[in-house]
């Protein structure tokens, strides 16, 4: 990776956008007083000319179009009918003309709504009115291409530098949850180069916090929600602490709502209908206290001796969006687990991957069965059995969405 100034040197803003001016060809050009036989004999010496354009004065009237000219001259007697006679027979009278400081996006506009004869005759290209050259359809089609490509990798860099800034704010989280607990482990896998599912684990003296979330959206749109909410939940826990996640997303909630102007219908046009689902929950190590709070995320629970695996359900309201309440409140659940408890949490990304030979979603109830056959494995062979499972689960089909799961024993 590039020094960062050296980075950002490669967006700085050019400083003359693409126009028709770098299109711009000199050509011949014809007169209305010359003749046919005059045309014939500047194709002749031009071979590469596939339009020629003709002139009243200083400005364009028209355009010849070399095959359609040669095939009306081959004709029987053509020559002879029409050899001598003005250039204008075979003129096309309704060329497109466009200033040679026209910029590349309308110049392409223009040619498209003036049809094809524009991309395969070319357009005539003048300055303050007067004639300039031609340009070729072709080659403003692969400027065009040439163009996208530049942005297309330019965007591509950003996002690339984009997933690096993502990735090292989230890098002090996961040495905060191996300072705390060792022996848990997480899968962060964004669909895209960067994404919208994030964690968080914060500690103090008596346990820690941790948080999986998925927000709107993937990509880049999730990435900048990402932000927004993972800035509102860090200076949540700065005002209150890291002991009540019900209040913590209750914090959020009205957080996001404020800045996507989220509130209650007293902006008839919001500025997004966006938000976070999230697991959130406190855990004390001494005793085994976890105290969870779920904005449609679940808690996957396998007590030491238990036959089956718990589900402990989060509450089906998102933290911000329009249908959420500004005021809604969440509830904390409180669970004793004993030592070797697994807990697991995660994202829809893994629920509701599409696969399997009818191409439905992996489920719940085939992670709880996954998790369970792996009992008594560490937080790290079972994730690794998750991840390949689904992965096998998954197939041929695209990932739908942005993948976060974490486990960890009591």
């Amino acid at each position: 990776m590039p020094e960062t100034s050296e980075y950002l040197s490669d967006f700085r803003p050019r400083f003359r956008q693409p126009s028709a001016a770098d299109l711009c060809t000199e050509v011949p050009c014809m007169t209305t007083e010359e003749t046919n036989e005059k045309v014939m004999e500047v194709f002749n010496r031009h071979r590469d000319l596939v339009s020629l354009p003709v002139v009243e004065g200083n400005q364009p009237i028209g355009l010849i179009n070399r095959n359609i000219f040669l095939s009306q001259m081959s004709k029987p007697f053509r020559v002879e009918l029409y050899g001598r006679k003005s250039c204008i027979a075979f003129m096309d009278k309704d060329p497109l003309i466009v200033d040679a400081a026209l910029d590349l996006e309308a110049l392409t506009l223009k040619t498209v709504a003036h049809g094809e004869k524009a991309l395969s005759d070319g357009f005539i290209i003048t300055r303050e009115g007067e004639f300039a050259g031609v340009g070729n359809g072709l080659q403003l089609m692969r400027l065009v291409a040439d163009l996208q490509v530049s942005r297309n990798r330019q965007i591509m860099h950003s996002i690339e530098y984009a997933s690096v800034i993502q990735r090292s704010t989230l890098r002090s989280s996961l040495d905060a949850l191996a300072r705390a607990c060792p022996e848990a482990h997480l899968v962060w896998e964004p669909r895209d180069v960067v994404g919208g599912d994030f964690y968080q684990f914060s500690t103090a003296p008596d346990g820690w916090f941790a948080t999986v979330a998925d927000c709107t959206g993937h990509g880049v749109p999730g990435a900048f929600m990402t932000l927004i909410a993972s800035t509102n939940l860090s200076r949540a826990i700065e005002q209150h602490g890291p002991r009540d996640p019900a209040r913590l997303l209750g914090n959020v909630n009205r957080s996001i709502k404020h800045m996507l102007g989220q509130m209650d219908g007293q902006d008839a046009t919001p500025g997004s209908d966006d938000g976070m689902d999230a697991a959130c929950f406190w855990f004390e190590p001494a005793n085994g206290r976890l105290v969870f709070a779920g904005a449609r995320l679940s808690l996957f629970l396998l007590r030491p001796d238990a036959d089956a695996l718990e589900l402990v359900e989060g509450q089906r309201k998102g933290v911000g969006y329009m249908d959420t309440e500004f005021d809604f409140s969440w509830v904390n659940q409180e669970l004793r687990l004993p030592a070797g408890s697994l807990v697991f949490v995660s994202t829809d990304g893994l629920i509701d991957q599409v696969g399997g030979p009818r191409a439905i979603a992996l489920g719940k109830r085939r992670v709880r069965e996954l998790l369970l056959e792996q009992r008594g494995r560490t937080a790290a062979q079972v994730n690794q059995a998750v991840l390949d499972a689904l992965q096998a689960w998954q197939g041929e089909h695209h990932r739908r969405d942005d993948l976060t799961f974490f486990c960890f024993r009591t």
